[in-house]
């Protein structure tokens, strides 16, 4: 299996949790979509909110031919218009997450109502997916999911993994209760405590033998949900009120590729943005126009016992041209004979692309027109994490280094083995030249930088220091030793007129794979725009990085831990 680029260029949960029932609303092969819950401290309203239009999710091809049951919880805080403060999806299947993800982008709600006056509100609702098995009519069927709800653990329920979801074998009697539930792996008691609670108010349609009910088995997977923080509970989110829409970038235009940027920020007591970080793209090519607008969008500040907070936010922003066929950046291309896999690495349904890093060409190969080549095999896992690169063949060895950088930032749709995430080796190749790798404003500063090098001043001539926008942390490198576990690094670059970091380069590091982590990270970093006698400047700064693996990041492959700032 290959990546294939397609372009040269680059949440609240509270309250008492019901069971509901979701019969009565049928779709597609069979989903059914439940009634809203109230999910508030305070108490439900007269009048719940009310969908203007039924929500349709598709049921994904993917999972057509499988027996899995599955299901999609929406969590949605709306104010007294009925528009969205906070929405978000979580469920038990990659497939059916995105399913429910983009049918509720454009799925408008009445808002709730008390005393006859509109007033904000918190719910959740299912989404239930039901295999063709369980159909409602015919004389055989296995069990049928009818209710559910949430599922919230006091601890992490599977030691040693980060995946949410934990699998049951559930035996049912005739009438569809459940009589035994069984882990299929060793979950924290605490948090089987908590499952088994929260089944007591599920609910299934009996198998059926010939027309009548009968006991039966069934596998079903179950979400497990942290409850949220006291303090959090109690904050009524930010609310946009200025929303500025990005410019799609012009060199883009011919390609006509949709893409997502996802990015977390801080809503400030005064409804600023503060420090938007991209935390997931599928281009970026697109990431500093959506950093752009962001910072241009004003809010309604969150608020806390009615004054005002700051408050962690975290929106996507779509790229698209109106009257184009879109197309995505990147796609997976299958290819060879799975038999030669060993059965664990065996799919039937290919990873999909959530976000991508463009490897930084190093400093010193870039100046000097050094070209190359790299070849390299990433081991991605169920929760769709890079956890290994292992680098083929390399023209430069710098090249090798500064690819597995990239790659161990990237994110999957896990691949799928009859509708479950199964881990994936995925082949990657890499071109290092200007065609493969363009970037006009680091040519333009190299360039700078060799004729006019007293063009470019230092931190220390600066009228103020650098203030930072925006700063991706580094990823802990995946391929060092167990007992590494620590690390420093130190980083020089060119920030442009813009406050845009350019042409990171290590200086010293105490293992070449934080080196080249922390120069992928410092690639993407913003600052305001530096100045020096009141002029427009271009800056060379050091940038220090520490990387701390904390124990809870056991199995690398998650952020870095530690400090990275620009040195003063």
């Amino acid at each position: 299996m290959n990546l294939a680029m397609n372009s040269p260029t680059r949440a609240l949960l509270i309250g008492m949790f019901l069971s509901v029932a979701v019969g009565p609303r049928l779709d597609a092969q069979d989903v059914t979509v439940g009634e809203p819950v109230w999910a508030a401290s305070d108490p439900a309203p007269d009048v719940m909110p009310a969908p203007k239009s039924r929500l349709r999710p598709d049921y994904p091809d993917e999972m057509r031919k499988t027996d899995e049951i599955g299901y999609v919880i929406i969590y949605r805080l709306t104010d007294a218009t009925g528009k969205s403060l906070s929405l978000r999806a979580e469920g038990t299947h990659v497939p059916f997450q995105r399913s429910v993800e983009e049918a509720v982008q454009d799925w408008d709600i009445r808002p709730a109502r008390r005393g006859g006056q509109p007033v904000n509100a918190e719910i959740w609702m299912p989404v239930i997916f039901n295999p063709k098995s369980a159909a409602t009519k015919g004389a055989d069927a296995s069990p049928r999911l009818l209710a559910v709800t949430p599922v919230i653990t006091p601890v992490r329920p599977v030691r040693g993994s980060n995946s949410p979801v934990v699998r049951l074998q559930l035996t049912l009697d005739a009438s569809g209760a459940i009589t035994a539930a069984v882990p299929e792996n060793t979950v924290a008691p605490r948090a089987l405590t908590a499952i088994e609670e929260a089944l007591k108010n599920w609910r299934f349609a009996p198998a059926r033998r010939g027309g009548q009910p009968v006991a039966a088995e069934t596998a079903v997977s179950v979400l497990c949900q942290s409850a949220p923080r006291a303090e959090q509970a109690s904050i009524v989110p930010a609310k946009p009120i200025r929303l500025k829409k990005p410019v799609y970038p012009f060199a883009m235009r011919r390609f006509g590729i949709t893409g997502q940027v996802m990015i977390d920020f801080v809503v400030d007591k005064t409804g600023k943005v503060q420090n938007p970080v991209i935390a997931q793209s599928d281009n970026p090519a697109f990431e500093e126009p959506a950093l752009k607008a962001l910072r241009e969008w004003k809010f309604e500040p969150a608020t806390q016992a009615g004054k005002p907070v700051d408050v962690k936010q975290r929106v996507p922003i779509v790229f698209q041209l109106d009257g184009v066929g879109n197309r995505s950046a990147f796609s997976i291309e299958s290819r060879g004979d799975q038999s030669k896999l060993p059965p664990e690495l065996q799919y039937d349904t290919a990873p999909k692309i959530r976000g991508v890093l463009v490897p930084v060409y190093p400093y010193a190969m870039r100046r000097d027109h050094v070209r190359g080549k790299v070849k390299a095999t990433m081991l991605i896992n169920t929760q769709g994490r890079v956890t290994a690169v292992k680098v083929q063949a390399a023209d430069q060895p710098e090249f090798g280094l500064a690819f597995t950088a990239a790659l161990e930032g990237f994110t999957f749709d896990p691949a799928l083995k009859n509708g479950r995430p199964v881990p994936h080796l995925l082949n990657f190749e890499q071109a290092f030249n200007d065609s493969e790798l363009p970037d006009d404003e680091t040519d333009r500063l190299l360039a700078l930088e060799k004729k006019h090098p007293e063009r470019i001043v230092g931190a220390g001539k600066l009228d103020v220091p650098l203030k930072p926008i925006s700063r991706r942390p580094p990823r802990f490198p995946t391929g060092l030793a167990e007992n590494i576990t620590s690390g420093e690094a130190m980083i020089e670059c060119l920030v442009d007129e813009d406050g845009w970091v350019r042409a990171p380069r290590i200086v010293s590091a105490s293992d070449a794979a934080f080196g080249y982590a922390a120069v992928q990270a410092a690639s993407t970093w913003w600052f305001e725009p530096p100045k020096s006698g009141g002029k427009d400047a271009v800056a060379r700064v050091e940038i220090p990085f520490s990387f701390k693996l904390e124990p809870a990041k056991a199995g690398r492959g998650g952020p870095a831990a530690g400090n990275a700032k620009p040195s003063e």
